[in-house]
């Protein structure tokens, strides 16, 4: 018998404020640490392709 695919909702809370970043998708063997990195990398590429400098124009 094959182990399930497991697939989890990752939310992240600063503060009072919690948001879903996305879900965490792990298949048989998959070892939490580096999928779990993978998502928050790509979260913080796309939150830097959408929000490119300050307000004052600052990288």
């Amino acid at each position: 018998m094959t182990a399930p695919t497991l697939t989890l909702p990752v939310h992240l809370t600063v503060g009072e404020h919690t948001v879903e970043v996305g879900e965490l998708t792990l298949a048989p063997g998959e070892q939490v640490r580096p999928a779990l990195a993978a998502l928050f990398r790509s979260v913080a590429e796309a939150f830097e392709t959408d929000h490119e400098g300050g307000d004052d124009g600052t990288p």
